[in-house]
């Protein structure tokens, strides 16, 4: 029996997945050579804006997690992006941030940014870990975090090795 393919579908489904095809860097050497001023206390919350009053009003660090809670998967994530608040303005917190982040799903400001938090909004988990500024400098620590994961997402807060190679990576 003579079978038949739907090629109109098959390009679909092919697109579909092109479009959900995200690339990540996991370099051991990287990841083994991450070390923090201080130890983070890292707690994690649905990014859903019912769920702003459960993150912290004190400054820190911050990361984008793609992960799905579907049952019969073992547990995963992948960190999507990287960021702190509170270094510049004191009196900017992780709250505000993960404020901002409505905003900036709705119009463009930062490309990258604005597909990072459309095109995976059913699957980000917002990862916070509050520092005291006066203890640890914050854009030390983002920067440290940034050149251990690589976060695809992430454009320009890397040490300036990383960043060139980062850049090489984006641009091949």
């Amino acid at each position: 029996m003579t079978q038949y393919h739907d090629f109109a579908t098959h390009a679909a489904d092919q697109k579909e997945i092109a479009y959900y095809t995200q690339s990540f860097i996991l370099h051991p050497k990287q990841l083994q050579g991450l070390q923090l001023p201080v130890s983070l206390a890292w707690q994690r919350i649905p990014f859903l804006s019912h769920n702003a009053t459960s993150v912290t009003e004190k400054p820190g660090v911050y990361a984008f997690v793609i992960q799905h809670e579907a049952q019969g998967l073992p547990p995963h994530g992948y960190i999507a992006y990287i960021g702190q608040t509170g270094a510049k303005r004191k009196d900017r917190t992780l709250r505000d941030r993960f404020k901002d982040y409505f905003g900036e799903r709705k119009r463009p400001k930062r490309p990258r940014i604005y597909e990072l938090l459309n095109k995976w909004e059913e699957c980000l988990v917002f990862h916070f870990a509050p520092i005291d500024p006066g203890v640890a400098n914050l854009l030390d620590i983002e920067a440290k975090l940034n050149d251990a994961i690589m976060p695809p997402y992430s454009q320009q807060d890397f040490s300036a090795e990383i960043r060139m190679k980062k850049q090489i990576w984006d641009a091949s």
